[in-house]
């Protein structure tokens, strides 16, 4: 693990957005390496937590020291420690983050910030309030050519990388720019130099390519792209779904490659992609220009207002009158559900809140509809769900329950 990735899941942890499974990797991590370079990076991250205390004398490492003198903890085995015993009370007037971890490894031992306060167990049948589960945000990584990861929600603005003639900027209201330098002359002009944009469940951003081309990102994506399109063609490599406005350009036109499977061949257009690998369909909706699709030896040619459907098990490319309002609702800051089933809702709520969902019931024969704003609650989303069709849900941690 490196530093970078470190510094996400800790960041990730302190603000209680961390899965299980990156959970379980970074305890693994802590409790195999040095613990005062772990402990500089966990004091550099407790001072970036929203409406946290200042450290500006108090070092991670004191706090360990602090805790070492707690005799419940002494020659304990990691495997033997009751994690709710391990809670204790650090500030009085610090809510957000209440409680410090001790992990054990060996003859040494590290700790961590705990998730908040947990919520109270409830047994209404309908929403559990929770603080856990937030709307998502601008939050992604850039992976760099070398494999440097850059965690773009916790680095300032300005200039992140340089290669060739490529400058790498992030800019205000979470958007990647690309800048081609035209008066540097560069070494590696021949090499086709590749970076990855990634964004989390909860996470979305934009791009801007070298070439002009703008690229919005939805949560649970991944877009590769090289840092300079040399040639006579651009291409880039998507997995999820991103809504792109592509820089005219006859003598270089601009290729997308989905998930390996589909191809869609621009000029200069408007267009959204949705091709997660968990769904079934890839689905290409136009808004202004034109677009092929190519699946193995299947074409079509789409107009705007148009859709080609995809599915993932064959190479029929299906095409019919989109509703555009509907497969661009994402990027305008909307959930447009239009006669579909509860699962695939939850799919997409899922990825923007980053939650995992369980059902209990059978649901085939209910449709909901309506318009919701992504910015607002969990709560309040379900409670609209709630109201139009025969559903309930629970919220446990990070959990969602979709029941009868």
């Amino acid at each position: 693990m490196n530093k970078d990735k470190l510094k996400r899941l800790l960041h990730q942890y302190f603000n209680n957005a961390i899965s299980d499974t990156d959970c379980i990797e970074l305890l693994d991590y802590l409790g195999n390496h040095d613990s005062e370079q772990i402990a500089d990076i966990i004091d550099e991250q407790m001072l970036m937590l929203d409406k946290g205390p200042k450290f500006n004398s108090l070092r991670a490492n004191k706090v360990l020291e602090h805790i070492k003198a707690d005799p419940r903890f002494a020659n304990k085995p990691i495997e033997q420690i009751n994690h709710k015993q391990l809670i204790v009370k650090l500030y009085h007037n610090w809510i957000r983050v209440a409680a410090l971890i001790i992990f054990f490894s060996g003859i040494g031992f590290y700790f961590l910030l705990n998730r908040y306060n947990h919520i109270a167990n409830q047994n209404n049948k309908a929403v559990v309030r929770s603080s856990k589960i937030l709307p998502g945000s601008n939050k992604a990584t850039l992976t760099l050519a070398n494999g440097k990861v850059i965690l773009l929600d916790s680095i300032a603005d300005g200039m992140l990388a340089k290669s060739g003639r490529t400058v790498v900027n992030k800019a205000h209201k979470g958007e990647l720019v690309y800048n081609t330098l035209a008066d540097s002359i560069s070494p590696e002009a021949n090499a086709v130099v590749y970076n990855t944009l990634s964004t989390p469940r909860g996470g979305q951003y934009q791009l801007k390519l070298p070439d002009g081309t703008r690229v919005w990102l939805n949560s649970s994506s991944s877009i590769s792209y090289p840092i300079e399109f040399t040639g006579n063609e651009r291409r880039v490599k998507l997995t999820g779904e991103a809504y792109f406005e592509v820089a005219k350009n006859k003598e270089k036109p601009f290729y997308v490659s989905i998930n390996n499977k589909m191809q869609v061949k621009v000029l200069g257009t408007h267009f959204n992609i949705a091709a997660y690998n968990d769904d079934e369909e890839l689905t290409t909706t136009l808004l202004e220009g034109a677009v092929q699709i190519s699946k193995n030896n299947k074409q079509c040619l789409l107009k705007p207002g148009q859709q080609a459907v995809v599915s993932n098990r064959t190479d029929v490319i299906a095409v019919s009158e989109a509703n555009v309002s509907q497969a661009i609702a994402w990027k305008n800051g909307y959930f447009v559900f239009n006669d579909e089933s509860i699962v695939t809702i939850m799919k997409k709520v899922s990825r923007w809140y980053d939650a995992d969902i369980e059902y209990q019931g059978n649901f085939e024969n209910q449709r909901f509809g309506g318009t919701f704003y992504r910015s607002k609650s969990i709560n309040e989303l379900l409670h609209h769900l709630e109201k139009i069709g025969k559903v309930h849900f629970k919220i446990t941690g990070r959990r969602i329950t979709v029941m009868e």
